[in-house]
């Protein structure tokens, strides 16, 4: 940028989609003046934050930026900025040293807790500096400083810091404040409801013996009747996808006895039957990358009123004697299609086939599947499809599954020699597992994991030192040679391994699966997936007496895996994992955990409602499984009284675990079927019903017909020109972010200019009319601006001509082009002003 005979200026400017604009005109800085040598001396610099841990942060990372301090000048900037220009927070230290490497020592000596941290006390009395010392900026002895410094680390608040900085000083770069990243999410709960009128006798105490621990289930396979046939519209059209050419054509020509028209493309379908191939062994880790890419393309491709039927093979052990066959990819692959479908509010349904049916059977069994689906019934708008129903076949029988009470494993004492290894044991779970371990007699535990030991944790480990030995490594679970390397050496100091309890993992945020590429995916899948291959293979190579994997109900749950598609893939390929490693010298267990209140991975507000635990009712729980052996659900939901007033174990709608031992000796639970019938619909768990905010226009405050800014137009909801618009609202929130918003609140979805720009297109696309783009930004909820779109007639530009009856009222469809006549500024169908500004940044996406 040249230099003229002025100073250099700039302007940025910035406007937002509601309106609000921002003006910003920049000037270089005046040259700075040449300063004179920098006056030597001993110099101090304070360091404050809100609390100790940010104190030692703060100091760490001003030691490094002191190490590239180049001259005395600079030293001297820095010792200035942090004691000027920085406020002064409720903790404070403060070092001395006579150059930046003198400074940079002392700043981590505090960073290392060996320099005591003070609470500012702001009752003692002000402090200048010292009296002996010569005028500002002139050299400051070392017992100068010193009674600077022993004031500061003695809690005194008021001390003259700018006295202490030689004239000249400026003020430079100097790291920013090490802010705590902890999250304080705001939820809105229902208010308590009113106390019950006292009791007028005293209340009865519970029975002797009364089991309050959390619900536990396990899912059996029984004999199922055949699938019975719904209604299939007279265009119906299906796309088998498969590998096998005998298969399709076996396939195709079922589907057609179904009265199903059968298409090439996916593109082209209703509904969409991916077969998967039986195959052998698949490699462990298996690859996924591809069939996220493949799924997240066919959901996204798939019509509003789609369904997509899963067809795989050996991803259930519907007998006892399956389990060694099981293949945990497949069943997380399953999951996945049901998770990625419920957030997109699209039918799905799982079928797992015997590959040694005959084709022509398989072909017919899967069309039986097909002929049972909805096929686009309680899709309208604002309805949600039912989850797709497990099914199996064995033999040519079809199998259901149904959920049983799992009684607690065998006892175990913890007591005794050898030692006990918990993965991810710094996280809040793995933490709080670890002690429990310890409550209940754990002598020796060794830990492992990714995280840093901060203090924090370091406390906390050596507190329970006080009881048992535990010990920390540093290691990466994913990595085999490492996890057993780490064995080796706790067993060199403490013994044989006796169990494994796999914590790690991790989770995105919220988001809709096809716009998360698999590079995100993976790193919540590798820890869990390739994780938990590792430590079940050490735990039994060492001879452990069980493996426990800690694992989630969105394994289990569709629901549950909205906006979390890839952690319910891996939480799922945990519980098959379990139900095929499970044996008798080495138990293996996953526990399918809801939301331990308070602890562990974040889940939204309305789904830890319904299904939730105590942190120690879990913990509890967690003792009681121990060894009970293949996948055990936690649905954390109170027992359902069953007709007879007996207690059943309460199954969530869409749960389907299909892992357990078919062999299991648990009594039936009558009335605990599952998953939800088909049409049955729900609250959504992971959606937040958030009440609608209406700006009400004041009376006499705008001309009458006007738009106000704050409100949208709102016609009675519900007649056929809503329910069409909402449909089509509905279709481009799914097509933008893979879901419909139902009726939480627009403004909680964070809906960017981008994504409001593509939202407006698509709008205009299906809806044949010009959306004014700032209707997404004031329209309280998704039937909001359905209502708001219907009030306004203007066809869209680059939208074919409406009919003539829906124009001029008339029907015999004659007539040339449509003028409408004028209309009043601001009156319903005259975008304003900030729409005439987009709509030309928006017309090259019309026809794309």
């Amino acid at each position: 940028w040249e230099r003229g005979e002025g100073p250099r200026r700039g302007a940025v400017s910035a406007f937002g989609m509601g309106g609000v604009n921002a003006h910003v005109i920049l000037e270089e800085a005046p040259e700075a003046p040449v300063r004179a040598g920098a006056v030597p001396g001993s110099r101090v610099v304070r360091v404050t934050g809100a609390d100790e841990t940010a104190v030692r942060a703060l100091a760490a990372a001003y030691a490094d930026r002191f190490d590239a301090a180049r001259d005395d000048w600079e030293t001297a900037d820095l010792c200035h900025t942090a004691n000027v220009g920085r406020s002064p927070l409720e903790f404070q230290t403060a070092v001395v040293g006579r150059d930046a490497a003198e400074l940079a020592t002392a700043l981590r000596a505090v960073a290392a807790g060996r320099v005591p941290i003070a609470r500012a006390d702001g009752g003692h009395p002000a402090e200048r500096a010292p009296e002996d010392a010569a005028p500002a900026g002139a050299p400051h002895g070392p017992a100068d400083v010193a009674d600077v410094v022993a004031l500061v680390r003695a809690g005194h608040a008021h001390v003259d810091w700018a006295a202490l900085s030689p004239p000249g000083a400026r003020a430079t770069d100097l790291p920013t404040y090490p802010f705590a990243a902890q999250k304080h999410w705001h939820t809105h709960r229902a208010a308590a409801p009113a106390a019950p009128p006292a009791p007028t006798a005293p209340a009865a105490a519970p029975a002797a013996g009364t089991d309050r621990r959390p619900e536990a289930l396990r899912v059996v396979w029984d004999t199922a009747e055949a699938p019975s046939p719904a209604d299939v519209p007279g265009r119906a059209t299906v796309c088998p996808v498969t590998s096998d050419p005998a298969l399709r054509e076996a396939l195709t020509a079922a589907l057609r006895d179904r009265g199903a028209v059968v298409v090439g493309t996916a593109a082209d379908a209703d509904t969409v039957i991916v077969v998967d191939a039986p195959g052998g062994p698949a490699a462990e880790p298996p690859d996924l990358s591809a069939f996220w890419t493949e799924l997240a393309d066919l959901v996204k491709r798939l019509p509003a009123h789609g369904t997509l039927l899963r067809v795989g093979h050996h991803g259930v052990a519907v007998h006892g004697a399956e389990r060694a066959r099981v293949r945990p990819e497949t069943a997380a692959t399953a999951m996945a299609v049901r998770a990625a479908c419920a957030e997109s509010r699209k039918h799905s349904a799982v079928v797992d086939l015997d590959p040694a049916d005959p084709v022509e059977v398989r072909a017919r069994q899967i069309a039986a599947e097909y002929a049972a689906l909805p096929h686009g019934s309680g899709t309208g708008p604002g309805t949600e499809p039912p989850s797709g129903v497990l099914a199996a076949y064995r033999r040519g029988v079809r199998y259901a599954p149904r959920a049983v009470a799992a009684p607690p494993g065998p006892s175990y004492d913890l007591h005794g020699d050898g030692y006990y290894l918990v993965t991810g044991g710094l996280g809040a779970v793995g933490r709080l597992l670890i002690r429990r371990l310890v409550d209940r007699g754990a002598l020796r535990v060794g830990v492992v994991g990714r995280s840093a030991l901060d203090a924090d944790r370091s406390a906390e480990l050596r507190d329970l030192s006080r009881r048992a030995e535990v010990a920390y490594l540093s290691c990466d679970v994913r990595d085999a040679s490492a996890l057993a390397d780490a064995a080796r050496r706790f067993g060199a100091r403490w013994g044989r391994l006796r169990g494994v309890v796999h914590c790690s993992g991790r989770v995105n945020p919220f988001g809709a699966m096809h716009r998360r590429p698999w590079s995100d995916a993976v790193k919540v899948t590798d820890p869990k997936i390739t994780g938990s291959l590792n430590a079940v293979r050490l735990a039994r190579e060492r001879g452990a007496d069980f493996a426990v994997l800690v694992s989630s109900i969105a394994g289990s749950m569709a629901r549950a895996g909205r906006g979390l598609v890839d952690y319910s893939l891996a939480n799922a390929y945990q519980l098959a994992l379990a139900e095929r490693e499970n044996g008798t010298a080495t138990t293996v267990t996953a526990h399918a955990w809801p939301n331990w209140t308070g602890t562990g991975m974040e889940a939204d507000a309305s789904y830890s409602a319904a299904h939730s635990l105590g942190a120690d009712e879990a913990a509890d729980a967690f003792l009681d499984h121990l060894r009970s052996g293949g996948a055990v659900v936690f649905p954390g939901a109170a027992p359902t009284p069953a007709r007879n007033g007996s207690a059943v174990p309460s199954v969530p709608a869409g749960l389907s675990v299909p892992y357990a031992p078919a062999d299991s000796a648990a009594p039936p639970a009558p009335g605990a079927g599952l998953p939800a019938e088909a049409g049955t619909t729900g609250p959504s768990p992971l959606m937040t019903r958030a009440v609608p905010v209406r700006d009400a226009a004041r009376p006499g405050t705008h001309p009458a017909g006007a738009r106000t800014r704050g409100a949208t137009p709102a016609p009675a909801a519900g007649g056929p020109d809503h329910a069409v618009m909402r449909g089509h609202v509905r279709d481009a929130f799914v097509h933008v972010l893979g879901e419909d918003p139902g009726d939480r609140a627009i403004r909680t979805l964070g809906l960017d200019s981008l994504v409001i720009a593509e939202l407006t297109t698509v709008l205009e696309q299906r809806g044949g009319r010009t959306v004014d783009p700032s209707l997404l930004m004031r329209a309280g909820t998704a039937d909001d601006l359905a209502s708001a779109l219907v009030a306004d007639t203007q066809p869209s530009p680059g939208a074919p001509p409406a009919p003539a009856a829906a124009r001029n009222g008339t029907g015999d469809g004659a007539g040339g082009p449509h003028l409408p006549a004028p209309k009043a500024p601001g009156a319903p169908g005259i975008p304003s002003a900030l729409s005439a500004l987009l709509h030309p940044l928006l017309a090259h996406d019309r026809d794309r």
